[in-house]
């Protein structure tokens, strides 16, 4: 699995304020064309009052690294925000990540 390059300075994340969105009940992310870059780069942001437990909010972090990790060779050079829901955590792994692909292939990332 090849490492996640990850949005990290506040810049990054301000480019999303006018962002195509899209949603499922458990997961909704945010796009915004990448400058300069051939790579998709990706950010998470996990509110305390969706998940109050730091461990929870990393549970979740941890297995979308996981999924996106695998696949992103498969994304256009795109920016994506992740957005999960607390319906998240209870989901099985294969379930978020079929839930997850479709909501990027429905988005129109997924390289054909």
């Amino acid at each position: 699995m090849a490492k996640l390059n990850l949005l990290k300075s506040r810049e990054d994340f301000s480019r999303f304020r006018n962002s195509r969105s899209y949603q499922t009940s458990a997961l909704r992310i945010r796009i915004v064309s990448s400058v300069n870059q051939n790579i998709p780069r990706f950010g998470f942001i996990v509110p305390k009052k969706v998940l109050p437990k730091a461990s929870e909010r990393n549970i979740i972090k941890r297995r979308l690294k996981s999924i996106l990790s695998k696949s992103q060779t498969k994304f256009r050079a795109v920016d994506l925000l992740f957005f999960p829901q607390k319906s998240l955590l209870k989901k099985k792994f294969i379930d978020l990540e079929t839930e997850t692909l479709n909501l990027i292939k429905r988005a129109g990332i997924w390289k054909s």
